[in-house]
This record gives structure tokens, C-alpha cells and sequence, in this order.
């Protein structure tokens, strides 16, 4: 139980973009998303209890 073991090499990575414009990118596509739904069901709302 005295033996520690190796440290395994560090794996290749992809470096991390330099900008958050892909980030923002995603978070604007995922509101879009939540709205499209949000509003969607709205309208199924309406059509069903008018």
C-alpha cells in the first residue's frame, strides 16, 4: 500500500479558443431554442383554451 503509482502522461488537448464569441454563439442558439419552445407552447395554449 506504500507504492504510488505513476503519474500517467499528460494527454493531448485541444487548446481553448482564444475569443467567447463560440460560447456566446452557443448561449444565443440555446435562448433561441428556449424561446422557439416557450412560444410554441404558448401558441398551443391558445389554440386548446383559446
Amino acid at each position: 500500500m506504500s507504492e504510488h503509482p505513476q503519474p500517467q502522461s499528460p494527454r493531448e488537448t485541444e487548446p481553448l479558443p482564444t475569443t467567447v464569441k463560440p460560447a456566446l454563439r452557443f448561449l444565443l442558439f440555446l435562448a433561441g431554442v428556449v424561446g422557439f419552445i416557450a412560444l410554441s407552447a404558448y401558441a398551443v395554449d391558445r389554440m386548446i383554451y383559446g
